[in-house]
């Protein structure tokens, strides 16, 4: 491969890193950004009641945005690996739909916020648009994978309102320029 092909396929890899909101658990992310879309995999270390775990996922998006693998494993625990069509339709490893996530879009891995990016990229929206979306909603330390509705209201060049529509949950998200999280109130912050 010549350096002019290389340098086309990798429009951007970055490595970002979260701790949450009490710095008790890291997130180390490896995102590669190409014309292909982009592969995104992150190795966690958290807190729950019941105790630490240790998480790895690896999510494959296509060029704009939408999930099309999801991967995920907890340590010596529960494994999920599901695949999308990109258009709200889901498979388990098997090939079998997944009939509950019909019309989910995003996925939402509630270890990390870099799920967040996911619609804040693909809805591509102007500041006072709200957009209401189905996520994928993916639980921990479970795997329980279930549709869950969510509103993201995109208040100024970098920041974000994100509702839990079924939860009442509700936070004001701040982004980077490539729309990944810096600080999501009361849950993650951004070390890198």
């Amino acid at each position: 491969m010549d350096k002019e092909m290389g340098a086309r396929m990798i429009a951007w890899k970055r490595t970002v890193e979260w701790t949450d909101w009490n710095g008790d658990g890291l997130e180390r992310l490896s995102i590669l950004h190409n014309d292909e879309g982009v592969l995104a995999e992150g190795v966690v270390t958290g807190q729950f009641e019941a105790g630490k775990y240790d998480l790895t996922y690896r999510l494959v998006i296509d060029p704009h945005w939408r999930v099309r693998e999801v991967g995920v494993q907890i340590a010596k625990g529960p494994r999920l690996h599901i695949l999308s069509d990109g258009r709200g339709r889901w498979v388990n490893g098997n090939g079998s739909e997944i009939s509950d996530l019909a019309g989910c879009i995003d996925v939402d891995i509630a270890a990390t916020p870099f799920t967040n990016t996911l619609p804040i990229r693909r809805l591509e929206q102007r500041i006072g648009v709200s957009e209401d979306i189905n996520a994928a909603y993916v639980s921990l330390p479970d795997l329980i994978v279930e549709p869950v509705k969510q509103r993201y209201t995109k208040l100024a060049e970098h920041r974000f309102l994100y509702e839990g529509i079924s939860t009442g949950f509700s936070a004001e998200l701040e982004v980077d320029g490539d729309g990944i999280v810096l600080d999501y109130p009361g849950v993650f912050r951004r070390l890198s």
